[in-house]
C-alpha cells in the first residue's frame, strides 16, 4: 500500500508503520523468553533485544525532536511526552539487562525477565494505541493545521531519523518487521532496499535478524 496522497493523513500512516514493528519485536521477544534460545544462540537474541529497544528510543526521540514541536503549537502532546518517559524508564532498566547477560551470560534468566517485560506491556501499548488516535487525520484538521505543516512534520521526521541512531541496528530492525505488503514503507530507492540494507546494513549483524518475523529486504 502506497504513501497516501492525503497530507493529513501522512503523519498517522507513518506511525502505524513504525508502532507495527516495535509491536512484532515485542511479541518475538516474549516466545523467545518463554521458550529461551540455546545458550550458543544468547548472543544472537541479546543483540536482537537491544535492537529492538533502540529503535524505540529512536522513534521516541525523533518525535520528541521533530513532531511534537509542532503538534504542541494547536495541540497538546504532555500527556504523550509523560508516556515517553514511562516506556524510556523500562527501556532503559530492559537495556541494561541486556548490557550485563551480553557481558556475563549466567546472568539471563529468562522467566524473570519474561515477568518484567510483561509487566511493561499495557504502559506501552496504551503509548501505542493512543498516539495514533490523537494523530487521526480528522484530528489535525480540527486543530487548523495546514497541509504544508502535515508535510513538513513528516518530512522533518524523516531527515531526523536518518541523521542520528546505529543503521546497523535500526535500518535492519525496521525492515525485517515490515510485512511483504507494507515493504513500500518507507519509500527509498531500489538500491537501499535491495542491496545497501540486505546485504551492507543487515550483514554486520546477520544473526540478530535470524529472529525476525520477516526477510529484511
Amino acid at each position: 500500500m502506497p504513501a497516501p496522497t492525503d497530507p493529513f493523513e501522512l503523519l498517522h500512516y507513518n506511525m502505524v508503520r513504525a508502532h507495527y514493528t516495535y509491536t512484532k519485536g515485542y511479541e518475538v521477544i516474549v516466545q523467545h523468553l518463554a521458550d529461551p534460545p540455546p545458550l550458543e544462540d544468547l548472543k544472537n537474541f541479546l543483540g536482537y533485544c537491544e535492537a529492538w529497544a533502540f529503535s524505540i528510543v529512536h522513534h521516541h526521540d525523533t518525535e520528541e525532536a521533530t513532531v511534537f514541536p509542532i503538534l504542541n503549537t494547536k495541540m497538546d502532546f504532555a500527556h504523550e511526552q509523560e508516556q515517553h518517559k514511562a516506556v524510556h524508564d523500562f527501556l532503559d532498566e530492559f537495556l541494561a539487562k541486556v548490557k550485563r547477560a551480553q557481558t556475563d551470560p549466567n546472568t539471563f534468566d529468562a522467566a524473570s525477565w519474561l515477568t518484567f517485560v510483561e509487566s511493561h506491556k499495557d504502559a506501552m501499548f496504551t503509548h501505542f494505541d493512543e498516539e495514533v488516535t490523537h494523530i487521526e487525520p480528522e484530528k489535525l484538521r480540527a486543530a487548523q493545521f495546514s497541509e504544508k505543516d502535515c508535510k513538513n512534520m513528516v518530512a522533518s521526521l524523516e531527515k531526523h531519523a536518518k541523521t542520528v541512531g546505529d543503521p546497523f541496528l535500526i535500518v535492519p530492525f525496521m525492515r525485517s518487521h515490515t510485512p511483504a505488503e507494507h515493504k513500500d514503507w518507507p519509500a527509498m530507492p531500489w538500491i537501499l532496499a535491495k542491496f545497501v540494507i540486505p546485504y551492507v546494513l543487515a550483514k554486520r549483524h546477520s544473526g540478530y535478524w535470524k529472529y525476525s518475523p520477516y526477510p529484511v529486504s
